[in-house]
């Protein structure tokens, strides 16, 4: 009976995920062209997020916003599960917020225009120096006011279970001197099944305390990696969402 109410919503809720997309895609490529991190284009972002969840079928559950201080910009770290995971986040962040994303999601047509146009930031994680002025830029961005968004993974974890992190996030925090808020993702590894079938259930995001980098330097990266992935592993649990419907 689950998977025939699962197979139902998702016949539903696929073609109206895309004219959402199609939708908030326009409206970000438009107010983005005139300024990328305006209040309109953020909530043509963030009404994208909850839309999308919405449709989904998803509760989202929010922890930790007494973390966030409104006026100060953060480098975002966060574990990556699944495919709510982009627009659960930006939803859930309080503040103007933009993703550090792989380049492949830019090759979407009109996605792409929407992305480019709200400030979205390209990496190429196979071109080292490619990857550096897309870490150069996001500073920029930063200091600008805008906090930016990266999953330190780099891609989905499979396993449901939390991947080895990648240096690019810390490295952004550490050359500008940004404050890092580890960012727990639960739920989202189970809100589409194996055959794509999507299901409801809730999602959490918590924000933990920020950790401050004004005085560490390049060569305290690795100690940095360890703790931001140590905390957001302390409050990970792999099994939330998963007896849900």
């Amino acid at each position: 009976m689950k998977t025939i109410i699962q197979f139902i919503h998702s016949i539903l809720a696929y073609p109206a995920i895309l004219i959402s997309t199609i939708l908030a895609s326009l409206a970000a490529a438009f107010f983005g062209f005139f300024n990328p991190h305006s209040n309109l284009t953020t909530s043509a972002i963030r009404l994208w997020g909850r839309s999308l969840l919405w449709l989904s079928g998803s509760k989202l559950i929010i922890e930790g916003l007494e973390n966030i201080e409104p006026d100060k910009a953060y480098v975002f770290a966060a574990n990556h599960l699944g495919a709510l995971d982009i627009p659960g986040v930006i939803f859930a962040i309080p503040q103007t917020a933009r993703f550090i994303a792989k380049k492949e999601l830019f090759r979407i047509p009109l996605f792409s225009m929407g992305m480019r146009n709200s400030g979205m930031l390209k990496i190429d994680r196979g071109n080292s120096e490619e990857a550096r002025k897309t870490l150069d830029e996001a500073i920029g961005t930063i200091k600008n006011g805008c906090s930016v968004v990266i999953f330190p993974e780099g891609t989905r974890s499979k396993s449901g279970q939390i991947q080895n992190f990648k240096k690019g996030a810390f490295i952004l925090a550490l050359n500008g001197r940004i404050p890092i808020i580890p960012t727990v993702i639960m739920g989202t590894q189970h809100s589409v099944s194996k055959n794509n079938l999507i299901k409801s259930g809730s999602i959490k995001i918590k924000f933990l305390p920020a950790i401050d980098t004004t005085n560490a330097d390049y060569e305290q990266r690795n100690k940095l990696v360890q703790i931001v992935k140590e905390n957001i592993v302390s409050e990970f649990e792999p099994d939330f969402n998963k007896g849900e419907i």
